[in-house]
């Protein structure tokens, strides 16, 4: 199973509220019926600041390359088509996602509340090493702990080179040496049953 990530935006004139409306009653029954998705989940950001992001979607698939590259035809001209409603286009920031699961547990709590804690530093294996470290340290404190290692697939990059996922609204100290922003989000996933790659019943996410 392999996964990706992506922040994503209103467009011009719009409102992150109207966004995340559109993308639940629209956009997401749009892409559900059209990619082989294994788990699919959209984490809409509640008093985001400055971030400049509404929401971060989670994808898998059993060849999530393989569902991205869809995008380069008919497909791809169907969901352009109705981003173009209700996205900034231009702030589409993607990217693969390395995904650990640190600690047995739900990814949210009752309510759906979770933390996304973006870590972004300079990119060495020491830090890399380093952010590792804290979401192992934060699994021994929660459950349902997980990490995504970001690789950046386009510009603009994914706004951060690891996401710990703890579930509830949370806000940790950072790890020395690693820029640390909290966000508080509300966990959306599309059943399994609904999702194409994922009808025997098993899921991910």
């Amino acid at each position: 199973m392999s996964k990706s990530i992506c922040a994503l935006v209103h467009k011009p004139g719009s409102t992150r509220e109207a966004f995340q409306a559109y993308y639940e009653s629209n956009h997401a029954p749009l892409a559900i019926g059209l990619f082989p998705f294994n788990g699919y989940v959209r984490n809409h950001l509640v008093d985001p600041g400055d971030f400049g992001w509404d929401t971060i979607s989670e994808f898998w698939s059993d060849d999530i390359d393989k569902a991205a590259a869809l995008m380069a035809g008919p497909i791809g001209d169907t969901m352009r088509a109705d981003e173009e409603r209700f996205m900034d286009r231009n702030r589409i920031a993607p990217g693969g996602a390395e995904e650990s699961i640190l600690s047995p547990g739900e990814p949210a709590d009752p309510a759906g509340r979770r933390t996304a804690l973006l870590l972004s530093y300079g990119g060495e294996a020491r830090e890399s090493e380093t952010a590792r470290a804290y979401a192992e340290q934060l699994a021994e404190e929660h459950g349902g702990v997980s990490l995504d290692m970001v690789s950046p697939w386009s510009e603009p990059a994914f706004p951060a080179q690891a996401v710990v996922w703890l579930p509830g609204w949370v806000e940790p100290a950072a790890p020395a040496g690693i820029a640390l922003r909290a966000l508080r989000a509300n966990r959306v996933a599309t059943p399994p049953e609904a999702l194409l790659g994922d009808r025997d019943g098993t899921t991910t996410a």
